[in-house]
């Protein structure tokens, strides 16, 4: 999920292919301990391991082919970007988001967004722009099949790169943390059509602005996006919770 709050949950294939995925990454990566946070870190944002599930440190490191250390190691670099928590005499558990902080986080991506559209039309490259327009082009293929987490995955691709190519590594870190973190709660919700057609149009805006080079109409564009996915987030979580339950009405004594 970009800024787009939407969020589709994958289908068990999915889930099964990620986690051979991740099994063949750690194998490749030279630094084993970040190989194993990545593919811990992949199951948590793709839905594998769910919202307040516990996390098995013993069953991972079988999973991975790996010992234990480098997992605990991972588990402890995950609970500091916030994406689990360690409970005493419990275990570690995948962070659950609440609707009041999901809020908050989009609060300061908002103000991301907007810098971030500044520097992309004074700093991203041509090269960088087709870059984006290909991920688009992507996108609107995806969504004219209906396949909303083929869309969920593009998207999350396309607003790293969007980030990316402000040139400003910290904006780029503090985007990507934040945006991890909202999965926990964004996954929760499944992205309808219309949503999607908006964000796209969306998307739509702020490479025309940033393509024409205009600093301020491609901040007020990538604002909007970003505005236009906290309300999408509200509207998605709100369709996924379960309706709430009147509460029985007091019976009234007779005198």
């Amino acid at each position: 999920m970009g800024s787009d709050g939407l969020r589709a949950r994958p289908a068990a294939g999915t889930a099964s292919r990620s986690a051979a995925a991740g099994r063949g990454r750690v194998a490749r990566n030279g630094n084993l301990a970040d190989g194993v946070r990545s593919a811990i870190e992949r199951k948590i944002l793709e839905g594998v391991i769910g919202a307040g599930e516990k996390l098995n440190a013993s069953a991972l490191a079988a999973e991975l082919q790996v010992s234990r250390a480098p997992v605990r190691e991972a588990l402890r670099a995950l609970e500091e970007a916030g994406l689990v928590r360690s409970v005493p005499n419990q275990g570690v558990f995948v962070r659950e988001v609440a609707l009041q902080e999901a809020l908050d986080l989009y609060d300061v991506r908002i103000g991301l967004a907007r810098q971030a559209g500044r520097l992309l039309a004074a700093r991203a490259t041509q090269e960088q722009i087709r870059t984006l327009e290909r991920l688009q082009g992507r996108m609107e293929r995806v969504r004219a099949k209906g396949d909303a987490d083929a869309y969920h995955r593009l998207n999350l691709l396309f607003h790293s790169q969007l980030m990316r190519s402000t040139g400003n590594p910290w904006l780029f870190a503090m985007d990507e943390g934040i945006k991890k973190q909202l999965h926990l709660c964004l996954r929760r919700g499944i992205a309808g059509p219309g949503q999607l057609r908006v964000a796209s149009a969306e998307h739509r805006a702020i490479l025309d602005a940033v393509a024409g080079g205009d600093p301020e109409r491609a901040a007020d564009a990538y604002e909007r996006h970003s505005i236009g996915g906290k309300q999408r987030m509200l509207d998605t979580v709100g369709r996924a919770a379960p309706s709430p339950q009147a509460a029985p009405r007091p019976s009234r004594r007779t005198r």
